[in-house]
């Protein structure tokens, strides 16, 4: 076993001692471990993954009240969290996660105090505080998370806890078309941000854009688009969305971006 596996495993067992007093429980993901989760009739106990899960598969466990299982659960398939809820005070459960071609073990107990939100992070995170690696899965799970912000914000609310939000509503205006930041999430352990920008065509004429060249200017750096989800097509005189991700510095280094920067989206057009 190479000392970096070791090492996560070593913090995973102390944070399952060590954190046990929390509410917010961050573990890494080692599907040798079996996770034990506290959960309670009164709050709801959410899972979040690095990404979209494949399947779940649970024991005492049910999607259906009416079922009057012991506990309820409450998951979208292709999402990447779930949520359960205890239905009696001796409520116990278990469910194995389908993640990555990788099976997550977790066993669910009853607790006065229960655990609101669990996230798992990738083992190839770092434990020592630097700057994640960054996959193309977890971007992408950024971007919806970010897509549907209001949603989870609305039923999952522990989960949006640590996730900044604003509206700055800037401009940035080339001949025939502007582009508006709408919406800014910073997402700190990710330490990524992720911009919705909208497309306004004001000429008569539609244009392209290369949707892999987009970045955005704070001051003299340019920060190029980690991920993107845009067709990079805006018919004349109509509007379109376009999703950036942007992770770390300019140097592809750690970067704690502010949300509360001003952004300058620089788009690469095409003929």
């Amino acid at each position: 076993m190479d000392l970096r596996r070791f090492t996560l495993i070593l913090f995973a067992i102390a944070s399952v001692s060590a954190l046990r007093g929390a509410a917010i429980q961050t573990y890494p993901l080692d599907e040798r471990i079996v996770y034990t989760v506290r959960i309670s009739r009164d709050e709801p106990t959410t899972c979040l993954f690095p990404a979209a899960l494949t399947a779940l598969e649970g024991g005492n466990v049910s999607a259906q009240a009416t079922d009057t299982p012991p506990v309820l659960l409450s998951y979208q398939p292709g999402a990447a969290f779930f949520s359960v809820r205890a239905l009696r005070d001796d409520a116990r459960a278990a469910i194995n996660v389908v993640f990555r071609g990788k099976v997550f073990v977790l066993t669910f107990l009853p607790d006065a105090a229960a655990d609101r939100a669990v996230s798992f992070i990738d083992e190839t995170e770092s434990v020592s505080g630097h700057r994640p690696v960054t996959t193309a899965d977890r971007l992408r799970g950024l971007i919806d998370r970010a897509k549907r912000h209001e949603l989870i914000a609305r039923e999952y609310p522990a989960l949006t806890q640590t996730v900044e939000r604003l509206t700055p509503g800037t401009h940035t205006r080339y001949p025939g078309f502007v582009v508006t930041v709408a919406e800014v999430f910073r997402f700190a352990a990710e330490d990524t941000l992720v911009l919705r920008l909208d497309f306004e065509n004001t000429g008569d004429a539609a244009f392209r854009f290369d949707p892999s060249g987009l970045a955005v200017r704070v001051g003299p750096n340019i920060f190029p688009a980690a991920r993107t989800d845009a067709v990079g097509f805006v018919a004349s005189h109509a509007r379109a969305t376009a999703w950036i991700a942007v992770a770390g510095n300019s140097d592809g280094g750690s970067g704690n971006l502010s949300a509360h920067n001003t952004f300058f989206v620089l788009v690469p057009r095409m003929p």
